[in-house]
């Protein structure tokens, strides 16, 4: 049997299909917690930490006395900028079908932004990965990735090895993976390489996500440039009271 975090994720990830999709939807709360671990054949235990990690992100709200409510109002919203996915998942959340198009790929010096955000010298060699990613066979999103070079490991990786995300060619070829990411949100004039690659004019204004990752020990070890076309998904953040 499964052991731990992965059991624990397993469960959470059944308990959210429910909510959404399944035996739990429409329901204005889930059972308690010792019929929810015989209807999964797991322990209690492991329902509280998938019940708490549910009620992190925002899809229930647990009160003492009445149990786990479930969140309406948050159930059914596809594409959330507070949650970590990856950008075809989220795209795939929105109910498009999500492809990678293409991928380039260059050894660069980095400049003074990316310098700044990865905390090393500027001029430092960086891997440079470009993508676009495709919804239903439209652009929309262009993707850009900064890699130190010192935190490849084995450099016998081919091209095909940064199709996916860049989070698994890091667990491959890597020392280091991201935990945590920071993310700053703004709107943006394009550029030249953006405009092409989304195939929009330069008069056109998208959403830009800057997002620094984090290994363990709290060092920058990935720079992503990410911009999207706010016409094909809609972007949601979920706030909770503290």
């Amino acid at each position: 049997m499964e052991k731990g975090t992965q059991l624990s994720e397993k469960v959470t990830q059944i308990l959210l299909h429910e909510i959404r999709n399944g035996d739990f939807y429409g329901l204005d709360s889930l059972p308690p917690e010792v019929e929810l671990a015989e209807k999964f054949n797991v322990s209690r235990n492991v329902i509280r930490e998938s019940l708490a990690r549910l009620e992190r992100e925002g899809w229930v709200v647990r009160k003492h006395g009445i149990g786990t409510l479930i969140n309406k109002s948050v159930v059914h919203v596809d594409t959330r900028l507070d949650l970590n996915f990856e950008l075809n998942q989220t795209l795939e959340l929105s109910g498009k079908h999500a492809k990678t198009e293409w991928v380039r790929t260059r050894i660069d010096s980095a400049n003074a932004t990316v310098a700044a955000q990865l905390n090393i010298p500027v001029g430092e060699q960086v891997l440079r990965v470009a993508r676009m990613i495709s919804a239903d066979g439209r652009p929309a999103i262009f993707c850009v990735d900064y890699l130190p070079m010192q935190l490849i490991e084995n450099n016998s990786y081919q091209l095909e090895d940064l199709r996916p995300p860049i989070f698994e060619f890091m667990k491959k070829f890597c020392s280091v993976s991201v935990e945590t990411n920071l993310s700053e949100l703004r709107a943006l004039p394009v550029t030249q390489e953006v405009a092409d690659a989304l195939n929009i004019p330069l008069s056109c204004a998208l959403l830009f996500i800057g997002e620094v990752g984090y290994d363990l020990r709290s060092q920058p070890v990935l720079y992503s440039e990410e911009y999207f076309l706010d016409r094909v998904i809609k972007h949601m953040i979920v706030r909770k009271k503290i």
